[in-house]
């Protein structure tokens, strides 16, 4: 993964949904149940409740309070950690921090995570919590972590609100989170209509190194009539894939025997090879546009501005 930025005053669910258009296929309405959580989340009044971890998966999303991630054995732990141990899934990951309200949007601050490092902080720095509070709308009540309890109304407490895990110690998991904040205002402020092209980008490049994998996997022909190898395209991927999109992955292909099918009986669409086909090679990088070729042609053969007049004469403007 390259380097991370940061995106500082955003729109969260605009820019939160941008982000999930790159990567999710199925089960888009999960963002539905994450857009209750942010909006709560604002409307609170405590700190903790303001940052917040969202990731996007192609088969839905999740989001969680960043300090119950780092909470051991709690259920945004273990799914935090879940998708980086099970399965191979392409995850974008974000931090959030809600700053307030602009005409009625929420407004905050995007901090994009490299999953596989986040998970091993996660996973390394988790922090005991053995204890549960339960929230009622006239006070709370601690229990152990584990012991069963239900939603119903206390007689003295009033109506159940929501649980949260405790800490064993408090002052540890502020000093961790304050160690992620530090972390994450050294990111480079990005550009976001750019970060959304890097990530349809990767898009392409993710479902191209998956088929080239498969190909190389395979140690025999396994179409119907054995006469190709073939692949079978995401279904997650040809949910958010244009025709452009799918031109894209077949330049990124390297198989002078190509062709994308469908295959009777089957449903979905299958990359096919010829069996004589060399399958050890890698995904090629796309060829340019015609029109980013034009525009690096005109740049090369543009003559060279004179150097401007400046104290740091390394610089040309």
């Amino acid at each position: 993964m390259g380097r991370l930025s940061k995106f500082k005053d955003v729109d969260v669910f605009a820019s939160l949904n941008a982000v999930l258009k790159q990567n999710t296929g199925f089960y888009q309405s999960d963002f539905d149940i994450d857009k209750e959580i942010i909006a709560k989340a604002a409307a609170s009044p405590n700190r903790e409740d303001k940052t917040l971890l969202w990731f996007c998966r192609p088969m839905g999303t999740h989001c969680f309070r960043e300090r119950d991630v780092f909470l051991k054995d709690t259920a945004p732990h273990n799914t935090w950690r879940f998708y980086m141990e099970q399965t191979s899934d392409r995850i974008l990951a974000y931090a959030i921090e809600l700053t307030g309200k602009e005409r009625g949007k929420i407004k905050g601050n995007l901090y994009e995570l490299d999953y596989a490092r986040h998970y091993e902080r996660v996973k390394d720095r988790g922090l005991a919590a053995d204890t549960v509070r339960l929230v009622y709308e006239r006070g709370t009540r601690d229990i152990p972590a584990g012991q069963y309890f239900t939603g119903y109304p206390d007689a003295e407490l009033g109506k159940f609100e929501r649980f949260e895990a405790i800490p064993n110690d408090p002052d540890a998991l502020q000093f961790l989170l304050q160690e992620e904040r530090r972390s994450r205002e050294q990111l480079t402020p990005g550009d976001f209509k750019a970060h959304i092209a890097a990530l349809h980008d990767g898009l392409i490049e993710t479902e191209a190194r998956r088929i080239v994998g498969k190909m190389k996997r395979r140690d025999t022909p396994n179409s119907p009539n054995k006469t190709h190898f073939m692949a079978e395209l995401s279904t997650p991927f040809m949910q958010l894939a244009n025709a452009k999109d799918l031109d894209r992955l077949f330049s990124m292909l390297p198989y002078k025997t190509l062709s994308f099918s469908k295959i009777e009986g089957r449903h979905g669409t299958y990359a096919l090879i010829d069996k004589g086909e060399n399958r050890d090679k890698e995904v090629r990088k796309p060829r340019p546009s015609i029109r980013a070729q034009l525009k690096a042609d005109k740049e090369t053969t543009a003559p060279k501005k004179a150097a401007a007049k400046t104290k740091n004469h390394d610089l040309e403007v």
